[in-house]
């Protein structure tokens, strides 16, 4: 083939790619219900066959209603809930790797065991969610209202805290090493035996987890460490 025509050959797949790609912002409303309709059901694995016909890249859940959905063991790898309403809904073991839960409502959600690796999660409301056992690698948690959630042996790696409002969570045995707590709130947090946590001077966080109180450092004068009283 002449370089003319192999050129022409790479026009028209980038012609195609583009289409494609560019499809997924006129998803209209019908189509859009059908997928999420599909989710609804259980039927994730179809749902994203549909997508994948209408030329998405990734399953658009945006601002769907899920609440109380079943979803346990869902396939939800790099999905889009931004803005979902996924209240009570049960995510027990979902793969939700990659996805973006940016301002989702996941209030007292059932994400036991589920796969949050790399999850977009910044802003989004898991107010007394149970995340027991889930693997949070990774995920931006920045600003998002945990308070009152269960993340007892929950796994937050590398994950960002920032801002985020744990009042009254309960952390015991969750591992944090290398998360980042700046500005979290910690207050009457439960964080017996959890790692990655520092009650230093250094801590990041704000407000005295449950079972400590704040004493003067007699090391570095103006900042406090946290002590356990029981």
């Amino acid at each position: 083939m002449t370089l003319p025509a192999l050129a022409a050959v790479a026009g028209l797949v980038a012609a195609a790619h583009l289409g494609r790609r560019g499809s997924a912002t006129k998803l209209s409303v019908k189509n859009k219900k059908r997928i999420v309709d599909l989710v609804k059901q259980g039927l994730v694995s179809e749902a994203r066959a549909l997508a994948e016909e209408l030329g998405l890249d990734t399953l658009d859940l945006s601002d769907a209603k899920l609440a109380r959905a079943d979803l346990s063991y869902a396939n939800l790898t790099g999905a889009n809930l931004t803005g979902a309403n996924l209240r009570y809904a049960r995510l027990i073991g979902a793969n939700l790797t990659g996805a973006n839960l940016t301002g989702a409502n996941l209030r007292i959600a059932i994400l036991f065991e589920a796969n949050l690796t790399d999850a977009g999660l910044s802003s989004a409301d898991l107010y007394g969610a149970n995340l027991r056992r889930a693997n949070l690698s990774n995920a931006n948690l920045s600003n998002a209202n945990l308070t009152d959630a269960i993340l007892t042996d929950a796994i937050l790696t590398g994950a960002t805290l920032t801002g985020a409002d744990l009042t009254g969570a309960t952390l015991p045995r969750a591992n944090l090493t290398g998360a980042d707590l700046t500005g979290a709130n910690l207050d009457r947090a439960f964080i017996l035996n959890a790692t990655g946590i520092n009650t230093g001077t250094a801590r990041t966080f704000i407000g005295i987890p449950h079972g400590y109180i704040e004493t003067r450092s007699p090391f570095v004068p103006g900042r406090t460490n946290l002590r356990r009283t029981e």
